[in-house]
């Protein structure tokens, strides 16, 4: 709260700090006979040096979290205002830190510098959205996937943002035109939900397409390839697109882990396993085992598992939509159930949390629980819940023995998990506060784990950054303790939308 305080009093309207600010590994100031390194578009520096300044400066403790720049990424308001959900955005630091590439809902790829926001080179890709972004080791090149009719996979040079190859999704997953009028008809084209970088240079590119066709029939497509820095196919897994979806994976090492659905009709391919995840091979490129979780009857008559995964070693995490969590082999076996947010009666209506995203640091297992609902089913799922389940919206600590070691709860809307790169800090997106109609409560919650060797038993909120809309549920930490997070305009009762679609990098 000092500190809070204390960053709230140094700074002017315009910006301009009147005393220095702690941050993370260092100050925020206004002198230049100080130095440093420049941040955002005004007369500001970041040094790690305290020497100098002001006594009662260098006495604050807990570091502060100040934006070092914004970037505009266009309107989005009638989206939100007809009730559209946060826009799909990319951020992605290059490799030495010095560069952010951005990919937009609106379909622009932006690569910005990564202290002052100068913009570098700004291009209009696609008429829907950029789904993924991934910087080649040299920095040189970006790789981006759009969510587009043809699905293409586009090399760009940087900072020109010239194309040098492009692969298109839709020559193994089909076409689909842009549904009319439809608020979320950008997400029925077919799109790479994973575009990762491998160790060996190559990229992994998990594609998927579920649109209904012609006659109103539901169809499914999804690949998995494996493309080379010259936009060359290496691998491919099946050798026909399998009718099912294929979530955005996670790569450790030479696996992979893969989640998979199926929204189609028809009888299911026994390779896919719905509703589980596949644990991929990624030198044979082929499937090493997979789990398949049997649904959590009676409220639940199949499973589901989005972002609340995780690979580490020989160690899964899966967290479900029906509030289940665990940890699984590579040889596809459950070895130890979690702490869970699972149904449970509230007078005799069900009520669950569902898991939405996780992580493994170290020996512990982070997650993050949902608001209350009703199970989709039971007899009425679009009825308020009577009253909120003991586990919604929680961030998790449970050890490998199960145990529930931490937790923490406020009054924000949790939304999404992104480690830094050296595992220690978590970033979590806060939404609005439930009991609160105020403006201005959104941000990025930071987090202090503890090292993955002496990990801290209750998660330390150590920083809160301030936005002033809801935050995406991805951002892009770095060790250094920048962090870049997407907001975006919301709706407040019948008002139209309220704030700005925008990336701010903060420190």
């Amino acid at each position: 709260m000092v500190s809070l305080l204390f960053m709230l009093l140094a700074c002017t309207n315009d910006g301009h700090l009147d005393a220095p600010v702690r941050v993370a590994g260092g100050w925020i100031h206004s002198d230049a006979s100080q130095g440093g390194q420049p941040v955002g578009q005004g007369d500001r520096w970041f040094s790690t040096d305290a020497a100098g300044l002001p006594t009662g400066a260098q006495a604050v403790r807990e570091p502060s979290c100040v934006p070092l720049f914004s970037i505009d990424l266009g309107d989005v308001e009638r989206h939100i205002a007809q009730g559209g959900s946060a826009p799909d955005t990319a951020v992605v630091f290059s490799d030495d830190r010095k560069k952010l590439a951005i990919g937009s809902f609106l379909g622009e790829v932006l690569i910005v510098d990564a202290w002052t926001g100068e913009k570098l080179g700004r291009k209009k890709l696609s008429e829907t959205m950029v789904k993924q972004v991934a910087w080649s080791p040299t920095g040189t090149t970006i790789y981006v996937a759009e969510q587009s009719p043809d699905g293409s996979i586009v090399a760009l040079s940087v900072p020109e943002l010239k194309e040098i190859w492009r692969v298109n999704l839709s020559d193994w997953l089909e076409s689909s035109p842009l549904p009319p009028g439809d608020i979320y008809g950008a997400y029925t084209l077919p799109a790479a939900y994973s575009l990762d970088r491998l160790d060996d240079g190559n990229l992994l590119v998990v594609g998927t397409h579920a649109w209904n066709d012609k006659l109103g029939n539901r169809v499914n497509r999804s690949i998995l390839l494996k493309l080379s820095p010259d936009g060359d196919i290496v691998s491919q897994w099946p050798d026909q697109p399998i009718d099912g979806v294929f979530f955005r994976g996670r790569v450790s090492g030479w696996r992979a882990l893969i989640p998979a659905s199926k929204s189609s009709s028809g009888p299911t391919d026994p390779r896919l396993p719905v509703g589980g995840a596949l644990i991929f091979d990624l030198e044979k490129f082929e499937p090493l085992a997979d789990i398949r979780i049997p649904p959590l009857a009676p409220f639940f008559s199949n499973t589901f598992v989005w972002e609340a995964i995780d690979i580490r070693g020989d160690t899964v995490l899966l967290g479900l939509a029906d509030g289940r969590a665990g940890l699984w082999n590579t040889e596809g076996d459950q070895i130890l159930a979690l702490p869970s947010s699972e149904p449970m009666l509230a007078g005799d209506v069900p009520i669950v949390a569902s898991i939405g995203s996780g992580v493994i640091h170290g020996h512990r297992y982070v997650y993050q629980t949902s608001k209350t609902h009703i199970p989709f089913g039971a007899a009425a799922p679009e009825l308020r819940p009577p009253t909120g389940h003991p586990g919604e919206n929680t961030l998790m600590v449970a050890d490998n023995t199960g145990k529930l070691v931490g937790s923490w709860r406020g009054p924000h809307r949790l939304q999404g998990l992104t480690l830094s790169p050296d595992g220690r800090h978590l970033v979590v997106g806060a939404g609005k506060r439930e009991a609160d109609d105020r403006r201005d409560l959104f941000g990025a919650l930071v987090f202090d784990l503890g090292t993955e060797t002496e990990p801290y038993a209750q998660p330390r909120l150590n920083r809160f950054c301030r936005t002033t809309g809801p935050v995406f549920f991805r951002s892009a930490p770095l060790t250094d303790g920048r962090i870049a997070v997407t907001e975006h305009p919301y709706r407040q009762g019948e008002n139209p939308a309220y704030g700005t679609y925008q990336v701010t990098v903060f420190r």
